[in-house]
């Protein structure tokens, strides 16, 4: 079994994780239904966070396997539901956003094509709320209304080089006033909402306490995290950070199991942990007199019941493994993530050290600091791992403190068939971008293929490396299709990059072409083409090009605009639209030819207030 390991060190992953033993059976009937943002059009200082949520309906016996797909590509982990008869459950998911932009998510139920209903939002939050970090103390306001607010950071944010990385994001809460109690959650880019953790502020107390939560990744990943604050407050911003794993001498990840295929069901036998020296405290953020000071990542309830003698090897227990016993096609690598809970009983401050095992590997152990507390303590941690297809069979997860460890099967298997039909590619269309890069640009790409016999296709957009969501399509035989789709670019710089479209299934052909994106500083005036793309060709130009083009005018919410299209220099009938309460409005140009097979030009015109104009070129490239 081929098996790429990425531990994750403690990390507050979602409590509704429920452990999934199987995927929706064949004969199961699932319905999604009620699909909300709440709130779908935020407005105010930035950051705002946006809840998700959506009615899931299965009758028959099993587990429903799901999980949310976003506008912008990305996909939250997979989770389960388990059904014996019929069950009606709501399912959620929550974002936060640090800038005014629009977008949706929807729910795919793994095992069937297409996705569910749309919950669209459109975010209107303007500029930054007022930045209270550990360095920047929230004022004291003693006998007024108590007001909360969060802010997180990640150290470093950026990794290249060799892996497993050690990353360590520091969340500081502070209050107005004391005495206090704030309730929270960790939110995750994938994972979406840790569990509910307090903070107690006492009389007289300090303001402020910082949360730390370690991450350990051990291949390339990517995301965000911040703090929701249960307790109303001011939610902090996304902490982004990037992993890019390079050949280099690191320290030693997992080794995979000595077999493959199906390995017996066994209970692992720990290798002796190696010496480890206790895990620095992180560094690098002041912490003003009477702010935030450490605590640690444990964090003692109201409920806890205190004891004085704590045992004589700490609790663990493995609470999810995600998505447990799996059934559905096996086009890229699976991803797995489990949860462990460890716990102690009151007493001193205590390092505890722990391990993962996979069918007999161990893991590398690593140390949880536990600070001194007069109530239990719990400290959540977590591995995560991809499994493909040559790993069919029963695995055997464990997770070890002192002595024998606790353990979890799961199985695996793929039912997916490749099939035999043969696609091709006959052209690409990529972007060329002309406009403000702020940091949230919509792009596309797209391509047309043929296939000899009706097929089930699956594809994806791989942008400057970085997969996209796997769409479906029916393809009909002879018949030119368009597949595509469309990602958020973050770039806030000129610059060039690559798009390649893949066939995941069948003789899985793929087409890959540069885009473009030229940046430029927004002008003032009162109506403002902030965005300008067209599409540029790669084909074999068999058929004359088929191109678009796309705009965003911003301007006033009400503001009414005409304007036009004037493609190689015949213009469009005019268009009146109105700007929606965001500020912006998108617009797109009707397709058109372009038999002379040659570069061409597209303009966009405003024909009232200030008149604005932006023009772009389409470069078409014909190939053999």
């Amino acid at each position: 079994m081929r098996r790429t390991a990425l531990p994750l060190g403690v990390t507050l992953l979602s409590a509704l994780l429920a452990t999934p033993p199987a995927l929706a059976a064949p004969a199961m009937e699932v319905a999604v239904t009620r699909v909300e943002a709440q709130p779908a059009g935020p407005a105010g200082d930035c950051p705002t966070t946006v809840g998700f949520s959506a009615v899931v309906t299965a009758t028959g016996r099993g587990t429903v396997g799901y999980r949310w797909v976003r506008g912008d590509g990305g996909t939250s982990a997979v989770k389960s539901l388990r059904v014996n008869g019929t069950r009606k459950t709501v399912v959620t998911d929550r974002q936060t956003y640090d800038r005014a932009t629009s977008g949706w998510q929807a729910i795919e139920i793994l095992g069937e094509d297409g996705l569910s209903a749309k919950a669209r939002f459109d975010v209107t939050c303007s500029g930054t709320a007022a930045r209270y970090d550990a360095a920047h103390p929230l004022p004291a306001r003693p006998g007024g209304p108590l007001a909360v607010v969060a802010s997180v950071q990640v150290s470093p944010p950026v990794h290249r080089g060799p892996c497993p990385a050690s990353l360590t994001f520091t969340g500081t809460v502070q209050v107005s006033r004391t005495p206090a109690k704030v309730d929270y959650r960790w939110i995750d880019s994938a994972t979406g909402e840790g569990r509910l953790e307090s903070l107690f502020f006492p009389a007289g107390g300090p303001r402020g306490r910082q949360v730390v939560l370690p991450l350990s990744a051990g291949g390339s990943a990517s995301g965000w995290k911040a703090i929701r604050l249960l307790t109303p407050g001011q939610d902090s911003g996304r902490a982004a950070y990037e992993v890019t794993c390079t050949p280099g001498r690191a320290t030693r990840s997992p080794s995979p199991s000595p077999t493959t295929g199906s390995p017996r069901p066994t209970t692992p036998r720990p290798s002796p942990p190696p010496q480890m020296s206790p895990r620095p405290t992180p560094t690098g953020t002041p912490t003003p007199t009477g702010t935030p000071t450490p605590t640690g990542t444990a964090t003692p309830t109201a409920t806890q019941t205190p004891t004085t003698a704590p045992p004589a090897t700490p609790e663990a227990r493995i609470v999810a493994v995600t998505p447990g016993d799996y059934a559905g096609d096996c086009l890229e690598p699976v991803g797995y993530q489990a949860t462990g809970r460890i716990s102690l009983p009151a007493g001193p401050a205590t390092k505890v050290t722990y391990g993962w095992i996979l069918d007999g590997a161990a893991w590398q152990r690593q140390v949880l600091d536990f600070p001194a507390a007069d109530q239990p303590r719990t400290q959540d941690v977590s591995a995560a791992w991809n499994i493909d297809r040559d790993g069919a069979g029963t695995h055997t997860l464990g997770l070890m403190t002192e002595g024998e460890p606790v353990t979890r099967q799961f199985t695996f298997a793929c039912t997916d068939d490749p099939g035999d039909a043969r696609l091709t590619f006959h052209y690409l269309l990529t972007p060329v971008f002309q406009g403000v890069c702020h940091g949230s640009i919509g792009l596309r790409g797209d391509g047309l293929v043929t296939t000899d016999r009706e097929a089930e296709v699956k594809y994806r957009l791989v942008v400057d490396g970085k997969p996209g969501v796997i769409r479906t399509e029916v393809l009909k035989p002879g018949v030119k299709s368009k597949i595509g789709d469309f990602w958020y670019s973050a770039r806030r710089t000129s610059g060039t990059g690559v798009v390649r479209l893949e066939v995941l299934n069948h003789n899985r052909p793929a087409m890959q072409q540069p885009y473009s994106l030229t940046c430029e500083t927004a002008s003032p005036g009162t109506v403002e083409i902030d965005e300008l793309w067209s599409l540029a060709y790669y084909g074999d130009c068999v058929d004359a090009p088929y191109v678009s083009a796309h705009g965003r005018f911003r301007a006033a919410p009400g503001t009414e605009i005409t304007f036009r299209w004037v493609t190689d220099g015949n213009p469009v009938a005019p268009v009146t639209r109105t700007v929606g309460q965001s500020g912006l409005l998108e617009v797109q140009a009707a397709s058109w030819d372009r038999p002379e097979r040659k570069d061409g030009t597209v303009a966009l015109e405003a024909l009232d207030h200030n008149k604005p104009v932006r023009q772009a070129g389409y470069p078409v490239t014909c190939e053999p």
